[in-house]
């Protein structure tokens, strides 16, 4: 999401309902790439600076999930916030061309409607067979309230989508309510592969931003998500604010600051889970 002040006008800089989730007025973002603005957070559901260079370079890449697809490593993403899914799209795409599995699961309390999907041109960062089997399936979700659990499937890529927002991964008694219905909702779906949900290779943190959006981005959620990493696995967000990496290092992470895509922020925030300690073999030295 973006990290622009709260704005309540519109792209156009012309009020706008500020109520209403997203616009069908979209930006033209710096790389050529549209970004859909939510009047309701004064912001884009993108960076201005390249919508699609972001969902590439902070997420795709800048997560490590980019090398592990490409190397025939089957991965596994957790996202914060599916937006538009421009990341979604983006690490499809990845997966698709390279024939790797692809386990994602995005908490998202409030999923955009195809109308709304169609207007982030998905097609430039992923087969356009994927894109419109996509929309169509939203298509076919229809209206979608909070605690509701899908799961789709599309070539080497299983999908599962909990409506809901992030904080509620606090609330042991929800969080095993979603698990339950996602392990019936695979159970309808024989292509779909249980149990490599638990633990992700790669988060992406994309809400909208601190200022906007606080929830997800507390202490205790942020404590939350870094357990969801495995060893080696990395957070990665276009946020690089003080209190998120300090909350980050404090759940056990180690917390940088990175170069960001050419023309976008200067710097974006990557937090990896240590490495696992190796195995002593026989021989060594107590």
């Amino acid at each position: 999401m973006s990290s622009q002040p709260n704005d309540p006008r519109g792209p156009s800089g012309e009020p706008c309902n500020g109520t209403a989730l997203w616009s069908p007025e979209v930006l033209t973002t710096a790389d050529g790439s549209p970004a859909l603005w939510s009047p309701r957070y004064g912001q884009a559901f993108r960076s201005r600076h390249g919508a699609h260079s972001e969902a590439r370079g902070v997420f795709l890449e800048g997560s490590g999930a980019a090398a592990r697809l490409a190397a025939g490593r089957a991965t596994r993403v957790l996202e914060v916030g599916l937006g538009a899914a421009t990341n979604l799209a983006c690490t499809a795409g990845a997966a698709l061309a390279a024939g790797t599995p692809l386990h994602y699961r995005a908490w998202e309390p409030e999923p955009l409607p195809a109308e709304a999907l169609r207007l982030a041109d998905l097609g430039a960062l992923a087969p356009q067979a994927f894109v419109d089997a996509l929309l169509a399936a939203r298509d076919a979700w229809g209206a979608l309230a909070t605690g509701d659990v899908l799961c789709w499937s599309y070539a080497v890529l299983e999908l599962e989508l909990v409506v809901a927002p992030i904080d509620r991964l606090l609330d042991p008694t929800f969080a095993a309510g979603v698990e339950r219905r996602l392990e019936a909702a695979r159970g309808a779906d024989r292509r779909a592969t249980p149990a490599t949900h638990a633990r992700a290779d790669a988060i992406y943190l994309d809400p909208f931003s601190p200022d906007a959006n606080p929830e997800p981005w507390s202490p205790a959620v942020l404590a939350a998500l870094a357990q969801q990493l495995v060893p080696s696995g990395t957070l990665v967000s276009y946020s690089v604010r003080g209190e998120v990496r300090r909350a980050l290092a404090a759940a056990g992470l180690q917390v940088r600051k990175v170069a960001g895509p050419p023309g976008g922020k200067r710097e974006v925030l990557c937090a990896s889970r240590p490495a696992a300690p190796e195995a002593a073999q026989p021989g060594d030295p107590p």
